[in-house]
């Protein structure tokens, strides 16, 4: 496993930040951690010297970096003041709001080599620092990362948390995640010792938790927060232990641990910090994982005290919800808190197979997609920048598991994606001529994008005949197609132009040039993306 090598920075440079211990930094200040994809690095942004040294920096390039991703160690908005931050890929974030202050965190990642800090402060109490970046040198949709867990995981009899330990190992994920009840009968610390230390302990480094109702058996859960925690620390990877939530960011994710106890009514001190939690990241993509479920069809038929923090993820336009306390698999459809379909909704999956004796299943739900009663097994979530793909692993014996997928959602937060541009008037192509079809781009500012996407639709008898170029609002042209292609009919291509040097605002221009006679046609139509 990575526990003892590429996960060893966890505990090493940023042990503060991967113990989710918040007396690492600023007492007032909130750290979310950030664990990375496989092959990502690191780089601290180097003081400077003289005068400069206390000045922020406004850009950070990263020589060969497909994308990057800048760790704020602190940002201050007041009023309406704003930081944009924008890239050579084409990516573009605007923060603006208070739900910023008193957090340290790492942005979503930006496609590009380069990005540019931008403030628009009028109060002299606006500020912000960034201490280092994250880069990949692979397209950010080919770093995917991995993460795995289940509830309802460590009892004597049967003994079968050992084999889903196993999984996990086999599995090698980035975090682990747990959906309470992870040690029976009352989670004491003896128990948590002697059950499942042995087993999920052998990734207790890689563990991020959620206690259940049988943690509760034991005062104030002190077993629980003891193991994680460490016997008395206030806080550790299982969070506050006054509290018992917290939240992280792995890759491109956000992830959020809850705790709703024993069943019981969610604290309106829980749900505030959700709201606000939610509010304050820019990740793409967004999990959340607790012990009881809202809906389900086993031995329990659900708990509406967990609606309130549904709501709320379904208003942030969260992806998935993992649980547990129903022994058995249940994966439904897309919901809001009100048990609905909604193309934006949630999707829970209930996966308390960890290796308690499981239970059987009772009724049926409009939205259930798969389920099972009979296996024990893990969740395994490979997660990409914008979307998942979930698989049920089974324990060694059985064969039953289940696969699905799906994009995350779009978020309400200041993420602008690249716009698209296009000119659809069909333009002659005479022979021997030029002709030009201009786009015109207003309310933009800075330059253009070093991955700007073109793409060219042209019907033509003989594109051996043609030269086609994008040209800048300067004049500047920029070689598509260049009289190739023989005797071949039509030019139709996408293609990545690095115009980074080019002032994005204004006519941008498809020009062709029929070099011959005899072969005409026309410009379809043609776009630009930045």
């Amino acid at each position: 496993m990575r526990i003892a090598s590429t996960r060893a920075w966890i505990k090493g440079a940023l042990i503060c930040a991967a113990l989710l211990a918040l007396p690492c930094v600023a007492q007032s200040r909130q750290r979310i951690v950030q664990l990375a994809e496989d092959g990502v690095q690191t780089r601290r942004i180097a003081a400077r010297p003289g005068p400069l040294a206390d000045a922020p920096v406004t850009r950070v390039c990263e020589s060969g970096a497909r994308w990057l991703r800048l760790d704020f160690s602190e940002l201050t908005l007041r009023s309406y003041d704003t930081l944009v931050l924008s890239s050579s890929g084409g990516d573009r974030f605007v923060f603006q709001g208070a739900q910023w202050n008193q957090r340290s965190f790492t942005t979503r990642a930006f496609r590009g080599s380069c990005i540019d800090i931008r403030p628009s402060f009028g109060s002299p109490q606006s500020r912000y620092r960034v201490g280092s970046y994250q880069f990949g040198v692979q397209d950010l949709e080919d770093t995917p990362v991995v993460v795995a867990g289940a509830g309802d995981i460590c009892d004597p009899t049967p003994a079968d948390c050992g084999d889903t330990a196993d999984l996990i190992v086999d599995i090698n994920p980035t975090a682990v995640f747990t959906a309470g009840d992870n040690a029976y009968h009352s989670g004491t610390l003896t128990q948590y010792n002697t059950l499942y230390d042995p087993n999920w302990g052998r990734f207790k480094a890689l563990t991020n938790p959620t206690p259940g109702n049988h943690d509760y058996f034991t005062t104030g859960a002190s077993g629980y927060f003891d193991y994680f925690n460490g016997p008395g620390n206030a806080s550790g990877p299982a969070g506050d232990r006054s509290k018992g939530y917290y939240s992280y960011d792995v890759g491109e994710w956000h992830f959020v641990a809850l705790n709703t106890m024993s069943g019981g009514a969610v604290a309106s001190a829980q749900l505030t910090w959700l709201e606000a939690d939610l509010a304050a990241t820019s990740k793409p993509c967004v999990a959340a994982y607790f012990h009881h479920p809202l809906v389900s069809r086993g031995v329990y038929h659900g708990y509406a005290q967990v609606k309130p923090i549904f709501d709320r993820l379904y208003a942030a336009k969260a992806d998935l919800v993992m649980v547990g306390h129903d022994h058995n698999y249940q994966r439904y459809a897309r919901m809001d808190g009100n048990q609905a379909p909604k193309a934006d909704g949630l999707r829970q999956i209930v996966v308390g197979t960890g290796g308690r004796n499981l239970y059987g299943l009772s009724g049926t739900h409009p939205l259930m997609d798969a389920s099972q009663s009979h296996t024990w097994g893990v969740l395994r979530l490979s997660l990409t920048a914008n979307g998942y793909t979930g698989t049920f692993l089974p324990v060694p014996g059985d064969s039953w598991t289940d696969t699905f997928s799906g994009l995350c959602n779009a978020k309400g937060t200041g993420y602008v994606p690249p716009t698209t541009y296009g000119n659809a008037t069909d333009f002659a192509i005479a022979d021997n001529a030029t002709i030009e079809s201009p786009i015109v781009v207003t309310g933009r500012s800075g330059n253009a994008p070093a991955y700007t996407k073109v793409s060219v639709a042209i019907e033509h008898t003989f594109i051996g005949d043609l030269k086609v170029e994008l040209v800048a609002p300067d004049n500047t042209p920029y070689v598509i197609h260049n009289r190739t292609g023989a005797s071949a009919d039509n030019l139709n291509l996408t293609l990545t132009l690095d115009v980074s040097r080019e002032v994005i605002a204004g006519t941008w221009k498809l020009r062709v040039n029929d070099n011959s006679a005899g072969d005409t046609g026309r410009i379809d139509s043609w776009s630009i993306t930045f």
